[in-house]
């Protein structure tokens, strides 16, 4: 139901025929669990679900790290953000791809991995609960952990909950979550909990800056900085001797060499398609000096890296969504209603009132991209 991102029809879907669905299947857990007898589970292997984008399976991975301890970790994804998984080779014990339209898909996974505990790290969409909760009924002895939110019938699919945090970063909610109480209430707190991100390093001379112009997701054109703006900073860092790489996706091979044909300046390389994510985040950590990015995976990728970030920020709030490491800077729009988005979905209904990345001018980035460099 999330497979394909940004469609109104797997959206409409999923809220009110999953939402049917997880009514059925509540009604049919508190049964189950009334009479089920409570045991602890017999082993400690842990199933981590994502249904989410790249970014939210990047944050994920990081809580993770801090607090995996000894325990066997597996993962369920979706077919979309699979490409993650070659990052996290020491972090997940194995990997598997959830079949969305099979609602028996993770309750298989979780026996093949002999799973004895579930977090679902689903913030909105209904099919995440759905999954965890066919898992739970199948199960002779399997418990489940998911995100409080205002949604009763989301809540009442898993067997505990813990409160999704609107003022926090979403690395600290997906903390929270694994921690299975609400440890962390501060941004503050981010660089204690993620310290391999917030280690002091020098910053790269390569002048070897990456671009990357594309939102995805649903409305991404709302996230998009404009076109001219790339055009003017791009050409202001040529004229300082840069070379400038554009990433983006196999179906942003097209425009990003149609753009850099538009350009009419030597020194722009297209990059887009060209790698998987492995090979990029390899790519940014051993060639790039810093990063400028709307926001979307590739912000989060880059962050992860310890390179410098400039993240370029609309409907999007960087306290909720933005990169992390030392060395990283969100920008937001000097006027206009910005960072109203929580979970990804809640735009105004005008796109004109919806957009305000014209407002974040390109001398700040320009200005901001100076002041990196001066500082290392």
């Amino acid at each position: 139901m999330q497979e394909k991102r940004g469609s109104p029809f797997n959206r409409i879907l999923d809220r009110w025929l999953g939402g049917l669905l997880l009514l059925l299947l509540d009604v049919m857990l508190i049964f189950r669990r009334s009479f089920k007898h409570r045991t602890s589970p017999n082993n400690e292997s842990i199933l981590i679900v994502c249904f989410g984008a790249i970014g939210d399976l990047i944050l994920l991975s990081e809580a993770l790290r801090a607090s995996v301890g000894q325990k066997r970790i597996y993962l369920a994804c979706s077919k979309l953000n699979y490409g993650v998984t070659e990052l996290y080779n020491d972090v997940y014990s194995g990997t598997a791809v959830v079949e969305l339209r099979d609602p028996l898909s993770l309750y298989r996974i979780a026996q093949r991995f002999g799973i004895g505990k579930i977090f679902d790290s689903t913030q909105w969409a209904n099919i995440g609960p759905i999954q965890v909760a066919m898992a739970e009924l199948l199960s002779k002895n399997l418990t489940t952990t998911g995100f409080e939110t205002r949604s009763t019938i989301r809540n009442r699919a898993y067997g505990s909950v813990v409160p999704h945090g609107r003022h926090i970063h979403e690395v600290l909610n997906f903390s929270n979550l694994l921690s299975g109480a609400c440890v962390f209430d501060s941004n503050r707190q981010i660089p204690a909990l993620i310290t391999w991100l917030y280690q002091q390093r020098p910053m790269r001379g390569s002048r070897k800056l990456l671009f990357h112009m594309w939102p995805s997701g649903n409305r991404s054109c709302l996230k998009a900085w404009p076109v001219h703006y790339w055009c003017e900073l791009i050409e202001c860092c040529r004229g300082l001797g840069d070379t400038i790489y554009l990433s983006g996706g196999p179906g942003d091979i097209e425009k990003t060499e149609r753009f850099i044909e538009s350009l009419g300046v030597e020194g722009v390389i297209n990059i887009a398609g060209r790698y998987t994510l492995a090979e990029l985040s390899r790519f940014i950590s051993n060639e790039i000096e810093l990063v400028v990015s709307v926001n979307t995976g590739i912000l989060h990728l880059a962050a992860s890296t310890g390179v410098p970030v400039i993240g370029l920020h609309g409907g999007v709030h960087p306290d909720r969504w933005g990169p992390l490491n030392d060395q990283s800077v969100s920008l937001i729009p000097q006027s206009g209603k910005y960072g109203y988005l929580h979970y990804g979905f809640e735009y105004p209904k005008n796109d004109a009132d919806a957009y305000v990345l014209d407002k974040l001018p390109v001398s700040q980035v320009r200005e901001t991209i100076e002041t990196q460099r001066a500082g290392r």
